[in-house]
């Protein structure tokens, strides 16, 4: 498998969240490149640079999962519920470990932070909260608030809200164009300035897994209906993987599309994806954009580009009659197939709220006919069916984990 840089990985996780609403567009690296730029002002060094962008570029990631309202970033200053869910589920990273102690404070005014036992902590988490601040009064409304205003709000608030000598670094900067525009410029550009230790930290394979494992979890969460399906055809795909004789690196690639197969379902309103009677055409057509979505976020990352065409292919179909790109068999990998029967048997024969999974009978005669039909390849279905028993104990194993999981997440 290709090196995956982490700045790279979050990069692209912080992007799919744009997609979540067209109010948050571009919110996220905009507070990543202001926040390294006041913290590099402040002289901090590579570990805490690091920390701080990971953190600036996944700070609200707590408000997708809760499906907060995002219209005008209400929710920043509204509510505080999205930073602890944001904690809990960055917790869920061994990697991501000190980033969601950032996140969860990036709303606590400075004068109300907690003495930590890593005292960079609190400042860190504080120039996050001071650095989007900044954007959301850069960008509310229809006009945007005159930036010297924004800069007297600021120095209004230090030692309140926000930390002194973060106040002090911001203000210096602000004072020039240069860094209003930095923060606006296209995030390749910006890229290509940061610190090459911090830009070159290649994440180890099985970190991966379990990152791609953990965002599953963002996208999943968005609805109760939807709340274990990414596990289940993770789960369903890398096993049905084994049983054609992929190796094992390919087996956890395999797994790896899975874990994000449905990253595109960010871009598709709750309301659809929870709704338990017949899409009509122009919300189908909205579901079925996902694919794209997907496809166009995964390609962002280097090194994941057949990650990507596995992921965003789960809905071809072999006889050319499966979007987004109509494939047919010859134009699909082995990969894409065999992710396109996992995501098939795992949503017939998964329960959802609003109907129990189809029984044994049911989902078997319906793989079938596919097969014949030529929607999915034949012989994957015939590796399937006759290793049934096995791929649905798997399914429901891994599914069942992944609910409690999310009731408990709820309950928090």
């Amino acid at each position: 498998m290709k090196d995956i840089h982490l700045l790279d990985l979050i990069n692209g996780a912080s992007g799919a969240l744009d997609y979540v609403s067209s109010t948050v567009t571009g919110h996220h690296r905009r507070v990543g490149v202001g926040a390294v730029a006041v913290g590099g002002a402040m002289g901090l060094g590579l570990r805490d640079t690091t920390d701080l962008l990971n953190a600036s570029l996944l700070h609200d990631i707590g408000a997708f999962s809760l499906d907060l309202r995002l219209d005008g970033l209400d929710f920043d200053t509204d509510h505080t519920d999205h930073a602890r869910a944001g904690y809990r589920l960055l917790k869920l990273h061994p990697i991501l470990d000190r980033v969601a102690e950032l996140v969860l404070l990036h709303h606590t005014p400075w004068r109300r932070l907690p003495a930590y036992r890593d005292p960079m902590v609190p400042l860190l988490a504080n120039i996050v909260n001071l650095v989007d601040r900044v954007d959301v009064l850069n960008h509310k409304g229809p006009r945007r608030i005159d930036r010297q205003r924004i800069r007297e709000t600021i120095r209004a608030n230090a030692g309140a809200i926000f930390a002194p000598e973060a106040v002090t670094a911001f203000l210096d900067l602000s004072a020039s164009a240069a860094f209003w525009d930095r923060m606006s410029a296209p995030w390749d550009h910006v890229r290509e300035g940061i610190d090459t230790p911090l830009a070159d930290d290649v994440i180890p394979h099985d970190q991966l897994i379990q990152f791609s494992r953990f965002f599953s979890l963002i996208i999943d969460f968005r609805s109760r209906h939807t709340a274990t399906h990414s596990q289940g055809v993770a789960e369903t795909a890398a096993t049905l993987a084994r049983l054609t004789g992929m190796t094992g690196q390919d087996q956890e690639r395999i797994r790896l599309a899975a874990n994000l197969h449905d990253i595109g379902k960010l871009a598709v309103p709750v309301v659809l994806l929870d709704k338990p009677s017949t899409l009509t055409p122009d919300e189908f057509a909205t579901v079925r954009h996902h694919a794209s979505v997907c496809e166009t976020i995964l390609h962002t990352v280097p090194g994941l580009e057949d990650i990507a065409d596995w992921a965003s292919q789960h809905h071809e179909r072999t006889d050319g009659s499966g979007y987004p790109r109509g494939l047919s068999r010859d134009q699909l990998s082995l990969g894409s197939r065999v992710m396109g029967v996992a995501d098939v048997f795992t949503a017939i024969t998964e329960d959802r709220p609003y109907r129990q999974g189809m029984t044994p009978a049911q989902s078997t005669a319906v793989l079938r006919d596919m097969a014949r039909t030529g929607s999915l390849d034949a012989d994957l279905v015939t590796l399937l069916l006759d290793n049934f028993k096995t791929m649905a104990e798997v399914r429901h194993a891994v599914q069942e984990a992944a609910l409690a999981r999310f009731e408990q997440f709820r309950a928090a």
